[in-house]
């Protein structure tokens, strides 16, 4: 009798060393740790010195939740912190689209995880990253109307598949990635921004029931943001691509010019032949007819240079009425051809005004990488003076700067 004693004695001096050691670490206690406890004081304490440890037991349970959750909501209001402050400093969809599957990763497992996007009347969903075991299988396609995602755009409902079991059978289950393992919970939630349906974000797990209705709000939350970091993301690129192009004729302006002029010298070792041209009647032309007619003049040779400048050459209105054309590779005899060719469309192509046709006349100077200068800078200095020397001996006539 005294020896059982002295073992339930025991017994409970190390239950509560070992509850002291789980509350020090209260978040990491495993639930089938508790409950292979609560089964052994069944077998080793009295009724109810058991029922007092089970007690016990229940409030060390449920603190682990009540721990877990608030440091899931601390990770989960962390991860938003991050995403904002990122998504702000970026405008590069690559980095805003892995950044988001990083930081997701954090509070659930992703062992898949993919985004996808649609625009209304498209054939095809797009996905640019789809990553399975860590392999980024993106970017890729699949047909509109086909697999999860597209009732997922339909309905703009999450779906929540927490088992195989739950699974829908082909076609609507379509896999890709790793075809050594599948993933048993699927979170499908629609990528929204304001009423508009951009598109499908999706975390799976090899494991069943991964998944808690607090990460479907996760996912809902990344993705709203991810949704909009991408459109400010592509807006940003529209705007800045605008900035290199001119909004009266289309080409490029001088910005892009100096932008492709030093690429270019910089990648090529063979020849660039740059053509400089400006209107010769302009200012005449605004004078007597309007300055919508000296628009209409601009924009006829730009027509020109478009006209002439094919796939391997590059148009600019670098400024007022006057033109760039770059010719990578070409010969002096080339880009005297171009030019020939410019004065051939524009006598084709006169401005009619007012019952008038107006003929257009351009000064041309041309000048040779690397024969000319062998920088950007000089390249243009001697473009321009052969222009100079075009407009003193009369305009309407082309100078090469090597020849004068």
């Amino acid at each position: 009798m005294h020896e059982n004693n002295a073992v339930r004695e025991a017994y409970a001096r190390h239950l509560l060393e070992r509850y002291s050691g789980w509350l020090s670490r209260v978040d990491a206690v495993d639930q089938e740790e508790i409950e292979a406890v609560a089964r052994e004081i069944d077998e080793v304490l009295a009724t109810e010195d058991g029922m007092r440890h089970k007690e016990l037991l229940k409030k060390i349970s449920e603190l682990r939740d009540k721990v877990s959750e608030m440091m899931w909501m601390s990770e989960h209001m962390k991860i938003l912190h991050d995403l904002s402050h990122i998504f702000a400093k970026t405008f590069e969809e690559d980095k805003i689209l892995w950044k988001a599957f990083e930081l997701a990763s954090r509070v659930m497992r992703a062992d898949a995880f993919f985004i996808a996007f649609f625009d209304e009347g498209d054939s095809e969903i797009r996905i640019p990253i789809s990553i399975d075991n860590g392999i980024n299988y993106g970017p890729i396609t699949v047909p509109y109307g086909q697999a999860m995602i597209s009732k997922v755009i339909e309905t703009r409902q999450t779906i929540h598949i927490r088992t195989m079991k739950d699974e829908p059978s082909e076609p609507e289950m379509i896999r890709w990635g790793s075809p050594e393992i599948d993933t048993n919970t699927c979170i499908f939630v629609p990528l929204m921004l304001g009423n508009q349906i951009k598109g499908v974000i999706s975390a799976q797990s090899y494991r069943e029931f991964a998944y808690k209705k607090e990460h479907e709000e996760l996912l809902k939350i990344i993705g709203f943001q991810v949704a909009s970091a991408i459109e400010t993301a592509r807006l940003y690129e529209r705007m800045y691509q605008m900035s290199f192009q001119d909004e009266l004729t289309g080409l490029a302006n001088y910005r892009a010019f100096h932008r492709d002029l030093e690429k270019l010298l910089g990648e090529e070792s063979s020849p660039v032949a740059l053509i400089m041209l400006d209107s010769d009647s302009l200012k005449l032309v605004n004078d007597h007819f309007g300055h919508h007619a000296g628009d209409e003049l601009i924009r006829r040779i730009a027509e020109a240079m478009k006209a002439v400048a094919g796939r391997e050459n590059t148009a600019y209105r670098y400024a007022g009425d006057e033109f760039m054309l770059l010719c990578p590779k070409a010969t002096m005899k080339e880009a005297e051809e171009k030019v020939r060719a410019i004065r051939d469309f524009l006598r084709m192509h006169p401005l009619l005004q007012d019952n008038c046709c107006i003929p257009i006349a351009v000064s041309v100077g041309i000048a040779r990488f690397p024969d000319d200068s062998d920088t950007a800078d000089g390249l243009k200095r001697a473009a321009d003076e052969a222009l100079y020397r075009s407009k003193r001996r009369g305009k309407n006539c082309t100078t090469v700067y090597a020849t004068g």
